[in-house]
C-alpha cells in the first residue's frame, strides 16, 4: 500500500473535499490532506509547501484550471503529481490536461473512487 504522502484536494465544495479526504485514507496509508477553496489560495499554498498528489478542480472561484494552471505548477514544483477534478465532460478536456502534464482526470461521478485509486496507482508505482 502507497504511505504517507502529501496531498492538496483543492476544490470549493466542502462536500467534494470531504468525500475525497475519505477516498485517500481508504486508498492510502498515513496520508497528509490539506485543502484549499480556489485558485490563488492553491498557487500561494503550493508556493509554500510541497506536495505530492493536487486534485484539483477545474471550476473554482476566482479562477478556473486550465491546461496552463498545470503548467504554472509544474513550475513550481515539478515531482508533483496533478489529476483533474470536474463535473465538466471528461471525454473533452481530458488529454488536453494530459498533455499538459496532469497524470489523471477525475470526473464527478459514482465512479469517483475507483477513478482515484488508478491514478494512484499509476501515479506512484
Amino acid at each position: 500500500m502507497i504511505e504517507n504522502i502529501k496531498i492538496l484536494i483543492a476544490d470549493d465544495n466542502d462536500l467534494m473535499r470531504l468525500l475525497m479526504k475519505r477516498f485517500f485514507t481508504k486508498y492510502i496509508s498515513g496520508p497528509h490532506v490539506s485543502e484549499t477553496k480556489d485558485l490563488p489560495e492553491t498557487i500561494n499554498y503550493l508556493k509554500e509547501k510541497s506536495i505530492d498528489f493536487l486534485l484539483l478542480d477545474i471550476n473554482m472561484p476566482q479562477g478556473d484550471s486550465n491546461p496552463d494552471t498545470v503548467r504554472e505548477i509544474l513550475t513550481i514544483q515539478p515531482d508533483i503529481k496533478v489529476c483533474m477534478f470536474s463535473g465538466n465532460d471528461k471525454t473533452t478536456l481530458e488529454q488536453g490536461f494530459l498533455d499538459a502534464g496532469a497524470v489523471g482526470f477525475i470526473q464527478k461521478d459514482e465512479n469517483m473512487g475507483d477513478t482515484l485509486e488508478k491514478v494512484i496507482i499509476r501515479a506512484f508505482n
